[in-house]
C-alpha cells in the first residue's frame, strides 16, 4: 500500500519536485570485495577540488588528542575565534557547520518559504537551487545578473559563487553594491569556498557590514579537511545569530574542531597551498591546450573544458584509472571539471586524456 494513500503521513508538497544535487568526490561502488576494491582504491581522483598538498601538518597531532567520548563544544567558541582571526572579522560575525554546505542549508531554512523567491546565478553549484526549493521557495536559476534581475519583491536570497564552480571564473565584486540597493529586501550569498586559494582576487567580506551579505569559506577545500566538514559563515551579527538558531546543536565534531583550531592558525601552510594550485592549474591548462582543447580561464583550484561527449570521456578516464567530474548535472554535457592535483598526477591524466580523446575521434 503506497503511502501517499489516505491515512499516511504525507509530506510538504514541494517535496516531490526535489532531485539531490551531483557532486563530486569519487566513491568506490557499494558491494565490491576482493582486487577490484584495490584497483578502485587506486583510482586518481581530479572529480573534487582539494589544495594539491593536503592538510597541515598539525592536523594529525590536533585530531588524536581529542577525547571522542565527550560532547564537542555547541559554541564552538575556540574554532569560531580562530576563523575570526583568520579573517580579520569579530567573532561575533562567524558561525561554522558541519561544511559549508550545511550552512547553505542553515541560511535556506532561517530566509525563505513558501510564497518567497531564491535567484541563483548558474550555471553553479547545486545545493543551493535544492537547499531553497526544499523550503517552498520559488527557485530561478538565472545566467546572468543585474539590477533589474533582482527587483522582485518576493526575493528574498541571492545565491552567488565566487569564483564559481564549476567555471572558476571570479564574480564582479565591485558589482554588489548597486544589486545590494536593487534589492533591498533580499540576502546576497557569496560562496567564497575556494577564494583562499586564488591569489589577488578580490573578497566579498568587506561588505557584511551592510547587514545585507553573507560570505561563506570552506575548509573542506582550503585546508583539504574534506572528510572532517568544517564551513564557516561571515556575516553581521545579526545574520549570524540567526543562521546559528537553525543549524543542529554539536553539528562539528569534537575531531573537527580541533582539527579547524590548528588549521586556521598555520597561515605558512595555506600560502604554501596557494602557490601550489597556481603552478598546478597552469600546467594542467597548457597540457589541454597541448591535446587542442581550449580550459576556460580559471583563477580557481579546477579548470572546465569541452571535451564534446563528457559522459563517455569520464567513463573512459575513470577505465584508465581516472575520475573527473562530467558536468552535464550543471547544464554541460560537453565539459568536464578536472580540480588540480600534483604535476606528476597531472601528467597521468593528460596522458590517459589524450588516449581517451584518440579513442573517441577527437584527437
Amino acid at each position: 500500500m503506497s503511502g501517499r494513500e489516505r491515512g499516511f503521513p504525507k509530506p510538504v508538497p514541494w517535496v516531490d519536485g526535489l532531485v539531490p544535487a551531483t557532486h563530486g568526490a569519487f566513491h568506490e561502488p557499494a558491494g565490491i570485495d576482493g582486487p577490484a576494491t584495490e584497483q578502485l582504491k587506486a583510482v586518481l581522483d581530479f572529480s573534487a577540488n582539494g589544495n594539491v598538498i593536503g592538510p597541515p601538518p598539525g592536523v594529525r597531532a590536533a585530531i588524536a588528542s581529542v577525547d571522542v567520548s565527550r560532547y564537542p563544544d555547541p559554541e564552538a567558541r575556540e574554532l569560531r575565534a580562530a576563523v575570526a582571526r583568520r579573517e580579520g572579522v569579530p567573532v561575533e560575525c562567524v558561525a561554522v557547520g558541519n561544511g559549508s554546505t550545511e550552512l547553505i542549508w542553515a541560511v535556506a531554512r532561517a530566509y525563505l518559504g513558501p510564497g518567497d523567491a531564491a535567484i541563483v546565478l548558474g550555471p553553479t553549484y547545486g545545493e543551493y537551487a535544492v537547499a531553497s526549493a526544499a523550503t517552498g521557495a520559488a527557485t530561478h536559476v538565472v545566467a546572468s545578473l543585474d539590477e533589474s534581475a533582482v527587483r522582485e519583491t518576493s526575493l528574498k536570497v541571492v545565491w552567488l559563487c565566487h569564483p564559481n564552480n564549476p567555471t572558476g571564473a571570479p564574480f564582479p565584486v565591485d558589482c554588489l553594491p548597486d544589486l545590494l540597493t536593487a534589492a533591498p529586501e533580499a540576502l546576497f550569498v557569496v560562496d567564497e569556498a575556494y577564494l583562499s586559494l586564488c591569489g589577488g582576487v578580490e573578497s566579498a567580506v568587506p561588505l557584511i557590514s551592510t547587514g545585507r551579505l553573507a560570505v561563506l569559506r570552506s575548509m573542506t577545500k582550503d585546508m583539504a579537511l574534506a572528510g572532517l566538514r568544517i564551513g564557516a559563515l561571515l556575516a553581521a551579527s545579526s545574520i549570524v545569530d540567526v543562521v546559528r538558531r537553525v543549524t543542529p546543536p554539536w553539528s562539528v565534531s569534537g575531531v573537527a574542531q580541533a582539527a579547524g583550531i590548528v588549521a586556521c592558525d598555520d597561515h605558512q601552510h595555506l600560502e604554501r597551498a596557494r602557490v601550489a594550485v597556481a603552478e598546478s592549474r597552469a600546467h594542467l591548462a597548457a597540457g589541454l591546450q597541448a591535446l587542442d582543447l581550449d580550459p576556460l580561464p580559471s583563477v580557481a583550484n579546477f579548470v572546465l573544458v569541452s571535451v564534446g561527449d563528457a559522459s563517455a570521456v569520464t567513463r573512459a578516464l575513470l577505465d584508465r584509472g581516472c575520475a573527473v567530474r562530467d558536468c552535464t548535472s550543471f547544464g554541460l554535457p560537453d565539459c568536464i571539471r578536472i580540480g588540480v592535483r600534483s604535476i606528476v598526477d597531472q601528467d597521468l591524466l593528460l596522458g590517459a586524456l589524450r588516449d581517451v580523446l584518440r579513442e573517441l575521434g577527437r584527437a
